[in-house]
């Protein structure tokens, strides 16, 4: 996602619609049922790979493209012939059917929790050897690579949601401008003193099945609620997450303090364009908010405000969104590709991911580094937030219960069914998922 648009809009990885059960069928049609797992040590790495290795990657980062990929190649000699971006629209379904097919067209394809989970499972990508990972990773990173204690990639940047809010709007309106909410009942007179006239206090991206997903996980941890148990037994439609649901609903039909656009709002790109014209009060976004809402011509460029998120039961939590990148199982020069994943964590790279692109980096070095803070001064909240729960429970059946749930949350939306029958309905579909992966 972007301050420019390629970055901006890579981020539609997290609100796409998802076609649920391609994997699965392909998974069959590759000859390997869900939970089994190709034979092979895992990689380690070591000696000095060369040759050539072709990436698949979606459209959030532009600095691979534009300065990372020469200087790879530079120090290792190793030659990127095919450097390929898409949509994350259409990325799932593309490996899935790659993969299945033992594709090796590809040695590196991008991934973020579900799918390393979700493929890795399925034995299509490469496991990782503790000495091959970089000691100085950030531990959420590393969680958006990995799947019950397997290691599938290495990350390229880090990402969790933080509240963003128009100064001037709130100044306008009676409250401090320096001062962001500091729980649920702070928050809702806030939007309710901001929503005025065509004005609302508050927007989202609920448009799609994963954009649903992810603001109600966000409430729900909100709320203290977890998802799943530790044995993967959905737990979300308990009291925790009934009220957690009731709040969003309370927004939209009760308080009025919610645009209703946000049914529409596919993508986090277009929730961050939408808060830059600064007629938007509040907002709950990925890290780059800030430089979509900063940029030259922004409506709000002067008048960001930025904390923590405000919790109901908890003081804060979020929903993380880190990015990464795995090694085909099928690639014919894995060794090169893994060159290619560690690189992508060093500090030069991690720099320009920070500077040029707004995302939080992969790298405690880079974390602590003044520059970085003086680039991204939301690192300080990031910071802040690693002290509360931030959560995204990548699975192998993501995509599947995606598209169930989202159903089901914006019937409660909408006033066609209570939170409870939503909750109740969409855990019934989760728990069979689970039992189909799980075996």
């Amino acid at each position: 996602m972007n301050a420019s648009s390629s970055m901006s809009r890579g981020f539609s990885r997290r609100q796409v619609f998802q076609l649920g059960g391609l994997a699965v069928g392909a998974i069959a049609l590759a000859g390997c049922a869900p939970g089994e797992q190709q034979s092979g040590a895992p990689l380690s790495g070591g000696g000095t790979p060369s040759g050539q290795i072709s990436i698949l990657d979606d459209n959030t980062n532009s600095v691979f493209k534009d300065q990372a990929i020469a200087a790879f190649e530079k120090k290792t000699g190793i030659k990127v012939v095919t450097y390929q971006q898409g949509n994350f629209n259409d990325l799932h379904d593309k490996m899935a059917t790659m993969f299945a097919a033992q594709d090796s067209s590809f040695d590196v394809v991008m991934t973020w929790a579900g799918w390393s989970a979700e493929f890795g499972q399925a034995g299509w990508l490469e496991e990782l050897d503790s000495s091959a990972i970089p000691k100085d990773l950030i531990q959420p990173a590393l969680d958006a690579v990995s799947w019950r204690g397997k290691v599938y990639g290495l990350p390229k940047f880090v990402s969790a949601q933080t509240m963003f809010w128009n100064k001037d709007l709130y100044g306008s309106a009676g409250l401090d401008p320096e001062v962001g909410p500091a729980n649920w009942d702070e928050f809702v007179a806030a939007a309710k003193a901001l929503t005025t006239g065509d004005r609302y206090g508050y927007a989202c991206d609920m448009g799609n099945p994963a954009g649903a997903y992810q603001n109600f996980l966000r409430m729900l941890l909100l709320n203290g609620g977890e998802f799943y148990d530790a044995d993967y037994r959905p737990t979300f439609a308990g009291e925790e997450g009934v009220e957690a649901l009731t709040k969003l609903v309370e927004l939209l039909q009760v308080h009025k303090v919610m645009d209703p656009s946000s049914l529409q709002i596919t993508n986090a790109s277009d929730l961050a364009d939408l808060f830059a014209r600064g007629n938007t009060g509040m907002v709950f976004n990925w890290p780059f908010q800030y430089a979509v809402a900063t940029a030259d011509g922004a409506a709000t460029a002067a008048s960001v405000g930025n904390g923590l998120l405000p919790g109901i039961s908890v003081r804060s939590a979020s929903i993380d969104g880190s990015e990464g990148f795995a090694i085909s199982k099928f690639s014919k020069n894995k060794e090169a590709a893994l060159a290619w994943l560690q690189f992508v964590t060093t500090g030069d790279v991690q720099t320009d991911i920070v500077e040029k692109e707004g995302w939080f980096p992969v790298s405690q070095t880079v974390l602590a580094d003044p520059a970085a803070r003086e680039a991204l001064p939301i690192l300080s909240t990031y910071e802040e937030s690693t002290d509360y729960v931030t959560k995204r429970y990548g699975t192998p059946w993501s995509n599947e219960l995606d598209q169930a749930l989202s159903v089901q949350l914006i019937n409660a939306m909408n006033g066609k069914t209570s939170p409870k029958e939503a909750l109740a309905s969409a855990q019934k579909t989760a728990e069979d998922l689970v039992k189909k992966y799980l075996k």
